[in-house]
């Protein structure tokens, strides 16, 4: 009788082909990991691109309305004040109407603007990181009842 009876030539090989598939799946699971952090990162990648492209067009379309409101005040307003001027006979009737008119005109391009808000950032991203959060937490609890 061997003191140590798994040193038998079946035995060990046996065992080094369980250890050596234990390792492969360990492998196997790390390259997986790290395959779907870099997928996590590109996505990540994308939304942020795609949430600044937004966030650009937003500020531009809010400085062309700005722009224009203000512009369009100093023109129009010259020209129509002197009009309705002509037409009203009242000068402080004349400045009076071109500015709520143009008042009016730069409150809806604002509101338009304030419409635009932004959606959550990155919300696929957000959404797999906590399919994956939830994975782990079923892996682990089946491993906490299998012991």
């Amino acid at each position: 009788m061997a003191l140590f009876p798994f040193r038998s030539s079946g035995c060990l090989t046996s065992l080094r082909e369980q250890g050596s598939e234990a390792l492969d799946g360990v492998k196997a699971a790390a390259n997986q990991s790290l395959e779907h952090v870099i997928a996590l990162w590109q996505l990540l990648q994308i939304e942020l691109r795609e949430y600044a492209a937004h966030q650009a067009r937003r500020v531009i379309v809010a400085v062309v309305g700005v722009l224009l409101l203000l512009f369009g005040y100093l023109l129009l307003c010259a020209v129509a004040c002197i009009a309705l001027q002509m037409w009203v006979g009242s000068w402080l009737l004349a400045v009076g109407v071109v500015c709520v008119l143009h008042l009016l005109g730069g409150a809806v391009l604002l509101l338009i603007v304030a419409r635009q808000q932004p959606g959550p950032v990155a919300p696929a991203t957000r959404q797999e990181i906590q399919n994956d959060w939830q994975c782990l937490k079923l892996l682990i609890s089946k491993e906490n009842n299998k012991s």
